[in-house]
C-alpha cells in the first residue's frame, strides 16, 4: 500500500468510525438493561455475587448464577456517575471498538470498505442495547482478528485467545462463540493435514497449535466463580422453546419487515460476491459463512455477530470483483486517490466529529434519556404503584420486569427478562395467563398476586373486568388492575 492510499485508508476509517459512533450514540436502555444495572448495584451494595434470585418473588432464593457480573458491576457504576446518559455513550464506544476491528479485518479500497462496514453497522444496529452481550460482540471480531493474524503468520497471536477467553467467560455467556470460532479453523487445518499431510507438514503443526489452543481455552473457562457449570450455561437458553414463541430476538428474521432489510442486503451482496468472483474461499470462510448463515437465519439475536464475521468475506469478494471488472475500462491517470491538503482533511474529519459528539451530548442529557424512558417503560404505572401498593403481589409484563426491578424495587416482580432464571416450564404459565388460557385464574391465585400491570389491549385485560377485577390505572402505555 502506497502513502496515498495508506492515508486515504485512514481518513476514510477515522469518518467510517464517527459515523458508526453517530449510529450508536443514542437511548442505549433495552428491557434487560435494567435488571443487570439491578444486578450490579447488588453487587456494589453487598460485595459479593447474587448467587440466589432476589428480585423475584416466584423464584426468591433459587440459584441464579449469571456470567457477567464484571460489565453489571461497570453499567452500575456508569449510571451512578453520569446517569443513563453515560451508559449510552458506554455503548456507542464498544460498538465503535467493534467496527474499528471490523475495518482492520477487512481487506480492499477504502471506499469499499467504507460501505461494507457501514452496511454491516446498520444491519447491525436494531440489536444494540447496554448490557454485556456487547462484550460477545467485541470478542467475536477480537477472536476472528486474531485467528486471522494467526494464520498469516502471526504465530504468537494464537497464545492470546485463552487470555481473552477468561475475561470472556466472567463477562456474558457469548463466550461459547469463541470456542465456534476456535472450532472453524481448527476443523479447516484438521481438513488441511488430511489432505495435504504428503505436501506440506505446516498444516499439521497448525492442527496441533490449534488442538493445544482448544485445550487451553477449554481450561479458561473454568476460571470464573461458578466453575464447570459455566460449560453448560449458554446451553440452558438455546434449547427453550417459550421464549421463541414471543421473543424477537430468539426468532428467525421476517423478510417482510423493513428493519431486517439491510439483513437481507448483506445476505444478497454476499451471494453475489461470491457468484461473481473468481476468488476461491478459504476453507474457513466456506465453514464460517455456512455457520454463521445457520445461526442467523434461525435466530435474530446473531444479525450482529453476522455483520462482523461476514463483512471481510465479503469485501474480498468485490474487492476482487471490481479489480477484474477495472481491466475492461478505459486507462485513465490516476488521481482517484484523494489529493486534498492534509489540512483540508483535518477541517473534514474535525467539523464531522464536532457534529456526532454533539449529537451524543445531547442524547445523553437526563432530560432526554427521561423522555425516552417514558416513551417505552410504565413510568406512570410506576408512580401509581407506589402510591398505592398492592396487599399482595404484582404480576407483570415480561419486558416490562426488569424495569421494575429498577424502578418499583419495593414489590418483586413475577417475571423478568432472566430467562435462564425461569426456565420453559414457568415462562409457559406465564403466556398462559397473559393469554387467559384455562387455568389462568388459579395461576394468579397461587402466587397471591393482587395488581396486574400488563399493557393495552391484550388478551388477560380484555377478561380481568368480567371477572370483577378494577381497572386502577390506564395510559397509553399500561393498565394496572386490582382486586
Amino acid at each position: 500500500m502506497n502513502d496515498q492510499r495508506r492515508d486515504l485508508d485512514r481518513l476514510a476509517g477515522v469518518i467510517t468510525l464517527l459515523l458508526v459512533f453517530a449510529m450508536a450514540a443514542r437511548f442505549a436502555v433495552g428491557p434487560d438493561t435494567w435488571w443487570h444495572l439491578r444486578a450490579g448495584e447488588w453487587i456494589w451494595q453487598h460485595k459479593a455475587l447474587p448467587w440466589v434470585d432476589h428480585f423475584s418473588y416466584t423464584r426468591a432464593g433459587a440459584a441464579w448464577h449469571y456470567p457477567g457480573w464484571p460489565i453489571e458491576v461497570l453499567m452500575y457504576g456508569l449510571v451512578r456517575l453520569g446517569g443513563l446518559g453515560a451508559l449510552g455513550l458506554w455503548q456507542a464506544a464498544m460498538v465503535t471498538a467493534v467496527f474499528a476491528v471490523v475495518w482492520k479485518m477487512t481487506p480492499g479500497h477504502p471506499f469499499l470498505k467504507s460501505a461494507l462496514v457501514l452496511l454491516g453497522a446498520v444491519t447491525a444496529s436494531f440489536h444494540w442495547t447496554a448490557r454485556p452481550y456487547l462484550i460477545t460482540l467485541l470478542f467475536t471480531a477480537l477472536f476472528l482478528w486474531f485467528l486471522q493474524q494467526w494464520k498469516a503468520g502471526r504465530r504468537k497471536m494464537l497464545w492470546w485467545l485463552p487470555v481473552l477467553m477468561v475475561i470472556w467467560v466472567n463477562s456474558h455467556g457469548g463466550y461459547i462463540l469463541g470456542l465456534v470460532w476456535w472450532g472453524v479453523y481448527f476443523a479447516a487445518a484438521l481438513g488441511r493435514c488430511l489432505v495435504m499431510r504428503g505436501e506440506d507438514g505446516e498444516n499439521c503443526r497448525a492442527l496441533r497449535d490449534l488442538a493445544l489452543a482448544g485445550v487451553l481455552l477449554v481450561g479458561a473457562i473454568l476460571l470464573n466463580p461458578y466453575g464447570a457449570e459455566m460449560l453448560r450455561y449458554p446451553f440452558y437458553t438455546l434449547h427453550m422453546e417459550a421464549t421463541k414463541s414471543f421473543i424477537a430476538e430468539w426468532q428467525s428474521p421476517d423478510f417482510h419487515q423493513t428493519l431486517y432489510w439491510p439483513l437481507l442486503s448483506l445476505i444478497l451482496l454476499l451471494v453475489a460476491g461470491a457468484a461473481l468472483s473468481a476468488r476461491r474461499w478459504a476453507l474457513e470462510e466456506v465453514l464460517l459463512v455456512v455457520g454463521m448463515m445457520y445461526m442467523v437465519l434461525n435466530w435474530m439475536r446473531n444479525v450482529d455477530v453476522f455483520a462482523v464475521a461476514v463483512v471481510p468475506v465479503l469485501a474480498r469478494d468485490w474487492q476482487a470483483v471490481l479489480t477484474e471488472a477495472g481491466k475492461y475500462l478505459p486507462h485513465r491517470a490516476s488521481h482517484s486517490e484523494a489529493t486534498w491538503h492534509p489540512r483540508v482533511n483535518l477541517a473534514l474529519v474535525a467539523l464531522l466529529a464536532l457534529g456526532v459528539f454533539f449529537k451524543a451530548g445531547v442524547n445523553a442529557l437526563p432530560q432526554v434519556t427521561e423522555a425516552a424512558v417514558a416513551r417505552e417503560y410504565p413510568t406512570g404505572a410506576v408512580q401509581f404503584l407506589k402510591s398505592s401498593p398492592p396487599a399482595g403481589h404484582l404480576f407483570n409484563d415480561y419486558n416490562w420486569g426488569g424495569f421494575l426491578t429498577w424502578r418499583l424495587r419495593e414489590y418483586p416482580v413475577f417475571i423478568d427478562g432472566r430467562a435462564d432464571l425461569y426456565g420453559d416450564d414457568f415462562i409457559k404459565q406465564w403466556l398462559k395467563v397473559m393469554n387467559a388460557e384455562p387455568g389462568w385464574e388459579a395461576q394468579l391465585d397461587y402466587w397471591d398476586v393482587q395488581r396486574v400491570l400488563i399493557r393495552p389491549g391484550t388478551p388477560l385485560g380484555d377478561v380481568l373486568q368480567r371477572r370483577g377485577w378494577r381497572l386502577l390505572y390506564q395510559d397509553e402505555m399500561s393498565e394496572v388492575y386490582g382486586r
